[in-house]
């Protein structure tokens, strides 16, 4: 069997659907994906701590990073046409 790839290392970080609360975005299981800072920044992935010990955690992180971005980018497209 193949190794999974990092994207679907990151796509099984989290479980749909998610939902957003007091400045936190958090998955059905009730884990912390981003949330907003100060100073101009719209939201900060986390999740660092829970993979942290996982190899290429950094990379793994930033594909999370690039999924929301993506499917951010899809649904505002969708709804501002």
């Amino acid at each position: 069997m193949n190794e999974p790839t990092l994207r679907e290392q990151a796509i099984a970080l989290y479980k749909a659907p998610f939902k957003f609360s007091m400045g936190y975005i958090w998955d059905s299981n009730n884990k912390m994906v981003a949330d907003e800072i100060k100073d101009g920044v719209i939201l900060r992935i986390r999740g660092w701590g829970r993979i942290q010990d996982l190899p290429d955690a950094a990379n793994l992180q930033d594909e999370v990073g690039k999924l929301i971005a993506e499917l951010l980018t899809e649904h505002w497209n969708k709804e501002t046409k």
